[in-house]
């Protein structure tokens, strides 16, 4: 049994994607969150504190074999993890904000009754700058120890695949079209699938081949370390993001409005420099902030981070990203045209789905807001892949499925129909969402 607690954004994805393939219990105060989660999906729900002994014991806490404590409250979250190391021996998961609660964590040789604790801020960073440095991406993830990329970009009217079908495009030597993802659907192509202007294309593949297709389908060049980078909003997540950046050779500019922030940002970053500007404050507002900047992070709150792309394009800066938090209006970012828009419940979605399906999938990335998966396996003897042909797969598995890449004894191999899978073998595969738990017991 897996005992959720909190049903927000992210307790509610995770009840919807599990639900179908587990025993599932979401708590939550809000009775109206817990009753929708029922009728939505096949889950046991209960309404109370999740803190509460008495709730956790309604729940079942002492059958549950995983517990995920997804509130808004650090505190509340180690706290049920403590809870249910008491009642039973669950792997226990808790998604912190904090960043210094993490570093404690790691430097208790992971104690405090987690098992495993997602820091939000930090994989949103990391998240930010990797597909920043992937000219054009909307997404970008990596797998089997950083040899292969996934990465989703939109296609234009110009680019030299626009109109092809995937066969004449399939020109990259380790690369493999996985998925296009057109309006609401996602779409597993085979080689006489057209792309469209408009199209999300999703690649599998090497770092140097992702590149390559980033460069043929990108309008932008990729950043250079002379470029000028803003990065608005000093706080913990800013401060990952300009470190993030100082770690790849770039030195960013970091614009704060709290004259202590900005002090303690001068003396903790290595090369970044620091502005003390309200960019909250249009009227006092200095333009000269983004005046020549090639690229600007807004890392503040969704209605700064929207206004500060509509301001950046009135001063023709050439790209921007920014972090979004409501998930109901992702949507209305990716209308303004930003390059890079950063979803952190989507990627805390992704790495909570990573530690449940152990000891199944290695890695779980979710792409196309819950459209779709990303599974890493190490083929074992009980694979429905082990000792087939590529070829053969396909009719053995759901539709749904495209493996984008095979890494044998460390090696990228490239996914044709005549390559036979191995035991040992890492195999990425592309799988759509309504069949993924289906597909990573299979294979």
């Amino acid at each position: 049994m897996i005992l959720i607690i909190g049903a927000g954004s992210v307790g509610s994805n995770l009840a919807a994607d599990l639900a179908e393939s587990n025993d599932v219990v979401v708590i939550d105060r809000d009775a109206d969150l817990v009753d929708e989660l029922r009728s939505q999906h096949d889950v046991t729900g209960v309404v109370g504190d999740g803190r509460s002994a008495s709730t956790l014991r309604e729940a079942g806490i002492d059958q549950a074999e995983i517990v995920v404590a997804s509130t808004d409250n650090d505190a509340a979250n180690v706290m049920v993890c403590n809870a249910a190391k008491q009642a039973g021996n669950p792997h226990t998961i808790a998604r912190v904000k904090e960043v210094g609660l993490f570093e404690t964590w790691q430097s208790l040789d992971e104690g405090l009754g987690v098992d495993t604790m997602l820091c939000i801020d930090k994989l949103a960073a990391e998240a930010v700058v990797r597909t920043i440095a992937l000219p054009g991406a909307h997404a970008v993830d990596t797998f089997a120890d950083d040899q292969v990329e996934v990465a989703e970009f939109e296609i234009g009217v110009d680019t030299p695949i626009t109109g092809q079908s995937v066969a004449e495009a399939d020109r990259y030597a380790s690369a493999t079209f996985a998925a296009i993802l057109r309006d609401d659907d996602v779409i597993i192509p085979t080689g006489e699938t057209v792309i469209q202007s408009g199209d999300c294309v999703v690649v599998i593949g090497s770092l140097a081949s992702i590149s390559r297709f980033a460069e043929d389908v990108s309008a932008q060049p990729p950043l250079k370390s002379e470029d000028d980078i803003v990065v608005v909003g000093g706080d913990v997540l800013g401060y990952q993001i300009a470190q993030q950046f100082e770690a790849r050779g770039w030195t960013p500019e970091i614009v704060e409005r709290d004259p202590e922030q900005a002090t303690q940002l001068t003396t903790r970053l290595r090369s970044s420099s620091v502005a003390e500007t309200d960019v909250t404050n249009i009227g006092g507002f200095n333009p000269n902030v983004l005046t020549g900047a090639d690229l600007v992070v807004g890392t503040v709150d969704d209605n700064t981070n929207y206004l500060l792309a509509q301001l950046a394009r009135e001063f023709d800066v050439a790209r921007t990203a920014a972090v979004v938090d409501n998930p109901e209006v992702v949507d209305l970012f990716e209308e303004t045209g930003l390059d890079v828009i950063v979803h952190p419940e989507d990627i805390i979605v992704s790495e909570i789905l990573q530690t449940i399906y152990e000891p199944g999938p290695e890695e779980v990335s979710v792409l196309g807001h819950d459209d779709a998966e990303v599974l890493e396996v190490v083929v074992d003897s009980e694979s429905a892949l082990a000792g087939k042909a590529l070829r053969d797969v396909t009719d053995q598995l759901p539709s749904g499925i495209v493996i984008g890449a095979i890494v044998r004894n460390e090696q990228l191999q490239i996914p044709r129909g005549n390559k036979i899978i191995q035991t040992g073998d890492r195999v990425i595969a592309f799988v759509d969402a309504s069949v993924a738990a289906e597909v990573a017991e299979l294979i």
